[in-house]
């Protein structure tokens, strides 16, 4: 458990305090991810998308089904309706 809380904590999504225990630092409201993450993030999106491509999966199945992962999460209403208007999820 304590590695699991310690994963969390690196990602910065808790934050461990002694007093307060763990504490949820970043949800889906919390405003932008910080552009350090959304990097490192961009570089492992891009290489699951090369593994799909190099495996043949079509572009259309690979938005397909990043479309249906999108779907089971929840955003924040703002973000919600900004998809909502462009025709794609959330």
């Amino acid at each position: 458990m304590n590695k699991g809380y310690d994963l969390l904590r690196q990602e910065g999504l808790l934050r461990l305090g002694r007093k307060s225990g763990a504490v949820v630092r970043r949800d889906a409201g919390s405003g932008p991810p910080d552009p350090a993450w959304a990097r490192d993030w961009t570089g492992r999106l891009r290489t699951l998308l090369a593994e799909a491509a190099a495996q043949g999966m079509p572009a259309t199945d690979i938005v397909g089904e990043c479309e249906a992962a999108l779907s089971d999460f929840a955003f924040p209403a703002a973000v919600a309706e900004a998809w909502n208007g462009s025709g794609s999820p959330p």
